[in-house]
């Protein structure tokens, strides 16, 4: 019984809670920019290590989910600039909404 119990708690150890997370994929406003040949629309990449748009990007630090809403803690850089930022990811439905701090929210669809 033991062996099991050990085997079950190394898989929850190794496994990442945000492994099958409907937040991970290509997302965009506006779903013709999935297919632009424009570099500087590009749809927002979610990963469970990164957010990466454009020139921008973002390095997941912290997070922790509660129910639809995943809070991040990121480390961001944009055009020279670096800065901590907090964000919350929240799925609507099929729609992903990103909060992040003094910005208003935005809603994405998923790239197909």
């Amino acid at each position: 019984m033991r062996r099991v119990t050990m085997a079950t708690c190394m898989a929850l150890v190794v496994t990442p809670a945000w492994a099958a997370e409907p937040f991970d994929g290509r997302w965009a406003a506006d779903l013709s920019v999935c297919v632009s040949e424009n570099g500087a629309i590009s749809p927002i990449v979610v990963t469970s290590l990164a957010l990466r748009w454009g020139e921008a990007a973002c390095a997941i630090r912290t997070s922790y989910r509660v129910k639809d809403i995943w809070h991040i803690g990121a480390r961001c850089w944009a055009e020279g600039a670096t800065s901590d930022v907090p964000i919350k990811l929240l799925m609507r439905g099929e729609r992903l909404v990103l909060d992040w701090a003094g910005a208003r929210p935005e809603e994405f669809r998923r790239c197909p």
